[in-house]
C-alpha cells in the first residue's frame, strides 16, 4: 500500500513514518520545506512538497491511502487553524477521493465539537467540521481522536472509545493523557484492520493491549 502521510515533519507523524519505513508499506512524506527532505532521506522515505492551503492533487495521485496528521501548531493564529485544520483537511479528503486512494486515516482530537467553547475552540471546532465532511465522503475512514499528548514512551497499552468527550470517559479511564508513540502506532496499525473502517473513536494512554484493543471496536 503506498501511504502519504500529511503533515509528515510534525512530531507524531514523523513517528509514523519511522514505523511505516520498517513495515510492508511504501510511505510518501509530504512537507512544506525543501530544507525538511534530508530527515526524510536517512529514513529512506520520499518526499513531496504540498501545502494544505493550496491544491495537493499532485501530492495524492498515485496512492492508496492517507494518513492526516497535519495541523496548523501553537504558534499560529485562528485564521491558520481554518485554513489548515478545517479547509486544508477537506482538500486532501476531495484529492484523494478524486485520486482514488480510498483509505484515509484522520489524526483529529478528543472533545473536538462544532459548538464548543473550549479554551482552544477554534480548533476543536475546525477539527469537527473536518471529521464531519470525512464522514460524508466514500473513503474507507478511520478517525482517532487522542487526548493531551505526550512524548511518554510506547507503551502499547491504551484505552479505546466510542465516547469523544472527556467528561463522559468511564471511570476507568484514569487519564486524558496519550502518547505520541502510542497513537502513531495506532495510526499504523489502523491502516490494515477493516474493522476500523468508518469507526471515530477516542485513544486514551490505558491498561489493554493495543492490538487487542483495536480489534474490540
Amino acid at each position: 500500500m503506498r501511504v502519504l502521510v500529511i503533515g509528515a515533519n510534525g512530531n507524531t507523524a514523523t513517528r509514523v513514518l519511522r514505523r511505516l519505513a520498517e513495515g510492508p508499506h511504501d510511505p510518501v512524506a509530504m512537507i512544506r520545506d525543501p530544507a525538511q527532505r534530508p530527515k526524510f532521506d536517512a529514513l529512506g522515505v520520499p518526499t513531496v512538497l504540498g501545502d494544505l492551503e493550496y491544491p495537493v492533487d499532485h501530492a495524492v495521485a498515485g496512492m492508496d491511502a492517507v494518513i492526516f496528521a497535519a495541523g496548523s501548531g501553537g504558534r499560529t493564529g485562528k485564521d491558520k487553524t481554518v485554513l489548515v485544520d478545517h479547509l486544508g483537511a477537506i482538500r486532501s479528503m476531495v484529492a484523494a477521493q478524486v485520486a482514488g486512494a480510498r483509505r484515509y486515516v484522520m489524526l483529529s482530537s478528543i472533545n473536538n465539537d462544532i459548538h464548543s467553547t473550549s479554551p482552544i475552540a477554534h480548533y476543536h471546532k475546525a477539527k469537527a467540521h473536518a471529521d464531519n465532511h470525512l464522514r460524508e465522503t466514500d473513503l474507507d475512514y478511520t478517525i482517532v481522536c487522542p487526548g493531551g499528548l505526550t512524548d511518554e514512551p510506547a507503551t502499547e497499552r491504551v484505552a479505546v472509545s466510542p465516547e469523544l468527550h472527556g467528561r463522559g470517559l468511564t471511570s476507568r479511564l484514569t487519564s486524558r493523557l496519550t502518547s505520541r508513540e502510542n497513537l502513531a502506532e495506532v495510526l499504523v496499525r489502523c491502516l490494515d484492520l477493516d474493522n476500523t473502517v468508518g469507526k471515530t473513536f477516542s485513544l486514551l494512554d490505558g491498561e489493554t493491549p493495543l492490538e487487542d484493543a483495536l480489534r474490540g471496536l
